[in-house]
């Protein structure tokens, strides 16, 4: 998503709480070069490869993405979104992933901490006029049946200051190989319609693609 958006020439920023830097433009490098991920962590690259490598990364350098790895607070995500904002023009702001993201402010319980972050960034969506995409996990027992806006890990409060839900998972869960069916469920959507669209993902490079069923 982010740079399918940055390709536009829109400014795109990416809060990683999960990953390193270097495992984010490692998946970047894989899904473009279409490079199968392990060959990269395990350093069996060919000089083919290579080539592409430096090719994709030229091309990835020019995007308007803007990767941080250090911002792991509320507090310090505000600041540096601020900042993103008033020198790069940000439109997009992608958050991986919510639960992750901690909150200096006292709070009784991990609930009201998690509503007060979820809020927090509605308003900050708000006031800069930008996008926020917020990764959460689900509960546990979310992955026995079809998901639903119940499952949000930790606070309803995700479901309601959110302008759409999305929910990936697999209908099939005994399903191997590596390309999976994977469902795409928009379970809210403010200013329009939900429903379900079906993706093909490849975990060789962690790419999707869309998929028409009749």
């Amino acid at each position: 998503m982010a740079e399918h958006i940055a390709s536009k020439g829109v400014n795109v920023g990416i809060i990683s709480l999960e990953m390193s830097d270097y495992q984010v433009i490692q998946k970047m490098l894989s899904r473009k070069t279409r490079i199968n991920s392990y060959k990269m962590r395990m350093s069996t690259l060919e000089q083919e490869d290579l080539d592409k490598i430096a090719i994709a990364s030229s091309e990835i350098a020019e995007l308007p993405i803007h990767l941080i790895t250090n911002a792991m607070t509320l507090q310090q995500i505000e600041t540096v979104t601020r900042k993103l904002k008033n020198k790069k023009d940000l439109s997009l702001l992608i958050i991986d992933y919510i639960q992750l993201v901690k909150n200096k402010g006292k709070f009784n319980n991990r609930e009201q901490e998690v509503a007060d972050i979820t809020r927090t960034l509605k308003l900050l969506s708000l006031e800069l006029n930008i996008a926020v995409v917020g990764l959460c996990q689900l509960n546990r027992n979310a992955s026995k049946n079809e998901p639903t806006l119940a499952d949000l890990r930790e606070s309803g409060s995700i479901e309601q200051d959110a302008d759409n839900v999305l929910f990936l998972y697999k209908e099939n869960e005994s399903e191997e190989g590596t390309l999976e069916n994977i469902t795409l469920k928009i379970a809210k959507q403010r200013a329009g319609e939900t429903g379900k669209v079906y993706l093909k993902f490849n975990k060789r490079n962690s790419e999707f693609k869309g998929v028409i069923r009749c």
